[in-house]
């Protein structure tokens, strides 16, 4: 069984959510650079802002908790990356700024995400009574883990490609 008892926010919240989370899985697995990924980009970061703003005006818990310093981390790197695309500063590195934080911004949804399902699902509370779970931890582990790889593989990906292209003299 599944828990959705939300108010109003929660429910704007959450489709903000589920809206940054599809964004995000097509930008990953999309050409990067065309107009096609530029307006999905803009569409994933009204949704990622939406989704940690509302974040911040949840209060389940009666109190500031981790969960508003995710919506804040979140926030500061899709500004930065943001400001990084659209500026490309730093000159010689923006692009890999650009993808580390937009990146990080999509690991902190999902990290988000894996909260929910352990506080919502009730058959996975067996398994994570609270938060401070092995059960939990260990999913957050392997989600790091595995963002911390897709953020190794586009960088890398970038200085391959630069690579390959000749310089101009």
């Amino acid at each position: 069984m599944i828990d959705l008892d939300l108010l109003p926010l929660g429910w704007v919240h959450l489709l903000a959510s589920l809206i940054a989370l599809v964004l995000g899985g097509l930008l990953l697995i999309r050409r990067k650079g065309t107009d096609v990924h530029k307006a999905r980009g803009r569409l994933y970061v009204v949704a990622i802002v939406l989704t940690s703003l509302t974040a911040l005006a949840i209060y389940r818990v009666g109190g500031f908790f981790f969960a508003h310093w995710s919506a804040i981390a979140a926030l500061i790197a899709t500004a930065i990356g943001v400001t990084a695309a659209h500026f490309r500063l730093p000159r010689a590195g923006w692009i890999h700024l650009h993808l580390t934080c937009m990146l990080t911004s999509l690991y902190v949804l999902i990290g988000g995400g894996v909260n929910e399902v352990f506080l919502r699902v009730s058959w996975l509370r067996q398994f994570a009574p609270n938060f401070n779970s092995p059960a939990v931890g260990i999913t957050h582990f392997a989600v790091m883990l595995l963002f911390a790889a897709v953020i190794a593989y586009f960088n890398v990906a970038v200085l391959r490609r630069a690579a390959a292209v000749p310089t101009r003299l």
